[in-house]
């Protein structure tokens, strides 16, 4: 009985161990057939402001996939300050952080051999009542401007290039106060500032609110003799980790440029981050939206060298070793080698 029983027993057994085999055959198949993809894709570490306007890139990357169709793995990490982001790029933590020419020249002239690749240009300016012209501005003595960025802040600088170039005494017109951009547009905002140079999402605010640019940065560069726009800011990173990787970079520089390019020209894109644009209202948000395309350079090449070349040297002048470190001579190779390539290849 006991052999009968085994050979009734082994069909049964048969028929459970095809049937495993049948669920696991199942279980393969039934996987992503990427499901490793991205894990496999290099990864590439960017180091961003926690509230910056450039999470809205950052965001779009992530949510269309920029970085996996460009063959790379996207990894943001966030801080609370641009020295934060700096320190994190100087320590290996991240391989990219947005920054501007002049930290950049600072760090090269302390031999650090960091690389810009511009996306971002010189835009903004003074900001006043609605009431008040630049004329009035500057013709009245006893005025206070805020002024966002230090002391160094290269619209400051630029404004103090301009009077001078008019011949004009600037310290006996205005008298600076330097303080966070949401404080400072508060003091606006309560007429306890007669002027204000914030950075443009600030400044989208005070328009909302009646305010108006009365003296523009391309006003500034074109009485300087500047005609071209400025490509002052952009993506840092060190020079000899671009040439380990030269291909990993242009891949986030082609995401970089698609993402952009999408908020430039989908409408429907600015509904899905209007969250992330911490708009008050629809005015400001239609502000932010309008406003954004003229923050980007548009070209990068001879021309946007010169002028920035230009600029370099008025406020090698005006700023000195503060801003522009013991470099004070410009250095085209500042600028990544590949950027004029992988600005032609712009979508």
């Amino acid at each position: 009985m006991k052999h009968n029983s085994y050979l009734i027993k082994r069909p049964r057994l048969r028929r459970y161990s095809s049937y495993c085999v049948y669920l696991i055959t199942l279980a393969i198949f039934a996987l992503p057939v990427n499901a490793n993809t991205v894990d496999e894709l290099p990864v590439l570490k960017v180091g961003v402001l926690q509230f910056g306007t450039i999470n809205w890139e950052m965001d779009t990357i992530v949510h269309h996939g920029l970085d996996s169709a460009n063959g790379f793995s996207l990894d943001v990490h966030n801080f609370a300050s641009k020295n934060a982001s700096a320190v994190a790029l100087q320590s290996g933590a991240v391989d990219i952080i947005l920054s501007d020419l002049f930290w950049v020249s600072r760090q090269r002239s302390q031999g650090k051999a960091y690389v810009l690749m511009p996306t971002t240009k010189a835009s903004g300016g003074v900001y006043t009542r609605a009431d008040k012209s630049i004329a009035q501005l500057l013709r009245n003595t006893d005025q206070s401007i805020g002024v966002a960025g230090g002391a160094v802040d290269k619209n400051w600088l630029l404004l103090q290039a301009y009077a001078k170039h008019n011949k004009m005494d600037l310290s006996a017109h205005l008298s600076p106060k330097f303080g966070a951009p949401p404080l400072l547009n508060r003091f606006m905002l309560a007429d306890e500032l007669d002027a204000i140079i914030n950075f443009w999402h600030y400044n989208a605010r005070l328009e909302a609110a009646g305010y108006r640019l009365s003296l523009s940065v391309m006003t500034m560069l074109t009485e300087l003799n500047i005609s071209s726009d400025v490509p002052l800011l952009g993506w840092v990173f060190a020079q000899d980790w671009a040439e380990r990787e030269p291909d990993l970079v242009k891949s986030f520089m082609h995401a970089s440029m698609a993402a952009k390019q999408r908020l430039v020209t989908d409408a429907g894109e600015w509904e899905r981050i209007r969250g992330l644009t911490k708009a008050e209202n629809k005015q400001v948000f239609m502000i932010l939206k309008a406003q954004y395309p003229q923050t980007l350079l548009s070209q990068f090449g001879a021309d946007e060298i010169a002028a920035t070349k230009a600029l370099f040297d008025i406020f090698a002048d005006i700023g000195g070793h503060a801003l522009m470190g013991q470099v004070d001579v410009f250095e085209p190779n500042i600028y990544w080698s590949e950027a004029e390539k992988v600005w032609q290849t712009k979508p």
